[in-house]
């Protein structure tokens, strides 16, 4: 067996813990997001005196809800797909191109993974131009957000792997 079935309770507890703290920051985000672009609007428009730090924070709420969104859809199977090749497969061979793609994509998640974490610690010493914060905060959104990735995928790896089809769009 690829793992045992305690190690895959394991995996799909963790999943399932990670999505809850996915789902709750995408909602802060979210809200933060909108009450500053409103005080943004307010401040520009009506009190002519724009606020200097509302852009750049907005590009970094959306760098990490792009990539808590994006592994989202990983746990939710919901990213865009062609399917016409495996649709012609018979099921045993829509099976290992299954197993094929995602050993694919871990690995390919894996190298994005170190790549990124390799970035964070040795190139984003420097600060943001207007709220002066560190850079490694809003770069941190793609090693987190790709881990999240690399867990959902790999639990739904092991759970195809041990013949456990998985419904898809279940959010």
């Amino acid at each position: 067996m690829f793992c045992s079935w305690e190690e895959e309770v394991a995996m799909n507890q963790i999943s399932k813990f990670i999505e809850k703290i996915e789902k709750f920051v995408s909602i802060i985000l979210i809200a933060a997001l909108t009450f500053i672009l409103f005080l943004a609007v307010i401040y520009r428009y009506f009190l002519n005196s724009p606020l200097f730090w509302a852009n750049e924070i907005s590009i970094f709420i959306m760098a990490w809800l792009t990539f808590l969104g994006g592994s989202l859809s990983f746990k939710y199977k919901s990213q865009a797909s062609i399917t016409f090749l495996s649709n012609s497969l018979s099921t045993k061979n829509k099976r290992i191109l299954n197993i094929i793609t995602h050993i694919i994509m871990l690995v390919f998640l894996a190298i994005l993974i170190y790549v990124s974490y390799y970035w964070i610690f040795n190139f984003s010493h420097s600060k943001s131009s207007a709220l002066r914060i560190p850079m490694w905060i809003p770069y941190l959104s793609v090693p987190v957000g790709l881990s999240f990735m690399f867990i959902h995928l790999f639990t739904h790896f092991i759970q195809y792997i041990r013949g456990k089809e998985i419904e898809e769009n279940t959010i």
